[in-house]
């Protein structure tokens, strides 16, 4: 689960944000299913008050998916995008992976 967020100011590296998950990019690279988060940052005058990825232009959603098949290119990697998911999928896509890492820590714990 990788996250990419949409906001107009630049961001330090290692900084924190507030966001808002408001879609899900579903992804296979290498074989490998890797989804990707679709964010706005929840404090962005453009963008606070987006809540979907459907409220996202075509040519928004069409340079996000270029971006990822792009860069993959540039690694000599093969991927697929598919069409962009709402936002309720991209908030079970996070619970899910919460109650992933939740049952690997217990597991550690256990050990």
């Amino acid at each position: 689960l990788c996250n990419s967020c949409l906001l107009q100011e630049p961001v330090i590296p290692g900084s924190f944000l507030r966001a808002r998950a408001i879609g899900l990019m579903p992804m296979i690279d290498q074989g490998e299913k890797d989804d990707k988060i679709i964010a706005v940052c929840a404090d962005d005058p453009e963008y606070r008050n987006y809540s979907d990825i459907s409220e996202l232009s075509p040519h928004r959603l069409q340079e996000i998916k270029r971006f990822f098949e792009d860069y993959k290119k540039n690694e000599n990697k093969d991927v697929a995008v598919d069409v962009f998911l709402p936002a309720t999928t991209a908030r079970e896509a996070i619970q899910h992976s919460i109650d992933l890492y939740a049952q690997y820590i217990l597991q550690s714990l256990r050990q």
